[in-house]
């Protein structure tokens, strides 16, 4: 006979498991997840129903508050956060301009962390937000090193997430890759812009967006050159440091 505590145990284990395939893709129904995980659709539509009141994933079962919260208490003690500062620092105090660390959540961008810019007008985004992540550079460069499929599911997614409509015309994903940045103006507000290059961990993965971000006014293409460099050159150090490590960076430090 089981006890109470081992079917909360299993309840916590079959919760994870649909939480593992909404993250990738929160357009699955029930009847679909039903059929990856091999549970009764009962027992799934019971988990969905009861997280989405709980605030862990939206009616649209994509992340919810709750979710965010955890998510970002464990972010706080990365330690890509803890060796990011001086990086960000440097960046604040050379251009003056707000300097942000964004990493993928789902649908979403984290800012892991971030420097305000020292000018009397300035983009202010607080440490935690969760942006969609198909507009503005940063997006952008989380999305371009991902596969094909992968990185449409998660435009789709989080446009169904937002609200928010994709650029027209879209992205080049080739031309990112190849010149290892991008920008972008008035995505997500007509009077910012922003330049982001990728933070690379293991295997050459992007763990990372380095950023850049201002009124659009000040973002002129020659200014967008020099950021570019110079969040290349400090996006270099950040990558080697996190692939002189053996473990995920972006995973709170243990003692």
């Amino acid at each position: 006979m089981r006890t109470d505590e081992g079917e909360g145990v299993a309840v916590i284990g079959k919760m994870a498991r649909v939480l593992d395939l909404l993250a990738d893709d929160p357009s699955l129904n029930p009847s679909q997840l039903s059929a990856r995980l091999g549970m009764p659709r009962t027992t799934v539509h019971r988990i969905l129903q009861t997280m989405i009141r709980e605030g862990i994933v939206t009616d649209a079962h994509h992340v919810g508050s709750r979710l965010i919260r955890w998510a970002w208490r464990a972010l706080k003690e990365s330690e890509l956060r803890t060796i990011s500062g001086p990086v960000l620092e440097n960046l604040v105090g050379r251009f003056g301009e707000t300097a942000s660390l964004f990493v993928r959540s789902g649908a979403t961008r984290l800012c892991l962390d971030r420097r305000e810019g020292t000018e009397a007008i300035r983009h202010n985004i607080e440490v935690g937000s969760a942006i969609p992540i198909h507009v503005g550079s940063a997006g952008r460069i989380l999305l371009a090193w991902l596969q094909n499929e992968e990185r449409s599911r998660l435009i789709q997614a989080s446009i169904e997430w937002s609200g928010v409509p994709p650029a027209v015309p879209g992205p080049d994903w080739l031309a990112i890759r190849s010149s290892g940045w991008t920008s972008t103006a008035g995505e997500r507000d007509p009077i910012l812009a922003s330049v982001s290059v990728p933070v690379f961990g293991a295997a050459h993965q992007v763990v990372a967006a380095l950023s850049l971000s201002g009124p659009r006014m000040r973002f002129t293409p020659e200014r967008l050159r020099l950021m570019a460099e110079a969040l290349k050159m400090e996006s270099v150090l950040l990558s080697e440091h996190i692939q002189s490590g053996t473990r995920d960076p972006t995973q709170p430090q243990q003692g």
